[in-house]
């Protein structure tokens, strides 16, 4: 998922010392099937998404993506996302966070579930210690409404120093369980023109008030840091839950790999 791209920003700051610097990036990142908590598009669409951005030595930063998805119907440019947020961690390093807020611009012509987003705000605390971490996290999505959601997930990371010439190895298995309403559904429905349908209209409208778990998800990610650059391989499996009658999905095995080089 698109979110992802957070957590790999995240998760690469473990894998290397942390320093006062302002660091600039690019990468890419591929997705070999894009969903939205376990909701995929009819086409089901995998995407390749090149990124830019900058690191502040104060915590702040600003990245800037861009996704272009392929179907068997088309490859295209999809959306620009663009996310601002800070990161922090106390002196102990025993406890780190992250604020953001994000701007989806989607084209018209964009078939995904996650293009009824037009913005969202997310707020996340982890309590980092050797056995397990656990973080919690709320945010608030907006396409026609509002969405509010929380997130709860538990990793433990393991990590090789001074692997292949100073090269640093993270492994970082993770489960989290994340829930919400989902009027991001039903806007996706109406942009796809399905509620002039007069049946299950109401029912619908009532299923997405409801707040209820979204979907459970494990993964494994890899980052292996070496110099100036970071590669990352997360293999994941999704279990949708709570799906309106309307809703595409099952549970999903999908892989996402990055590629990123720091300056």
């Amino acid at each position: 998922m698109l979110r992802y791209l957070l957590f790999f920003t995240i998760l690469i700051d473990t894998a290397r010392a942390q320093d006062s610097l302002t660091h600039f990036n690019v990468g890419v990142t591929g997705n070999s099937a894009l969903n939205y908590y376990g909701r995929v598009d009819s086409l089901h669409s995998s995407a390749i998404i090149p990124f830019i951005g900058v690191s502040f030595k104060n915590g702040l930063y600003l990245n800037t993506n861009f996704v272009f998805i392929h179907n068997k119907l088309q490859s295209e440019y999809a959306a620009t996302l663009v996310e601002g947020g800070y990161n922090f961690r106390n002196k102990k390093n025993s406890w780190a966070g992250n604020l953001s807020a994000t701007r989806y611009f989607y084209q018209d012509n964009t078939d995904l579930i996650q293009s009824a987003v037009k913005q969202s705000i997310t707020v996340s605390l982890t309590h980092l210690n050797k056995i397990l971490n656990i973080t919690l996290g709320g945010d608030v999505k907006f396409s026609n409404q509002a969405d509010p959601g929380v997130q709860a997930g538990l990793d433990h990371i393991v990590r090789w120093t001074k692997v292949f010439h100073k090269g640093v190895v993270v492994l970082d298995p993770s489960a989290y369980v994340y829930a919400g309403t989902q009027h991001f559904t039903q806007t996706y429905l109406q942009q796809k023109n399905f509620l002039f349908l007069p049946a299950g209209q109401e029912e619908l409208t009532k299923e997405g008030r409801q707040f209820s778990v979204l979907s459970y998800e494990l993964s494994l990610p890899v980052v292996f840091a070496w110099q100036k650059f970071v590669f990352i391989l997360s293999p994941a499996y999704v279990l949708p839950q709570h799906l309106l009658t309307t809703d595409e999905a099952k549970d999903l095995f999908y892989t996402t790999a990055t590629v990123k080089f720091t300056f």
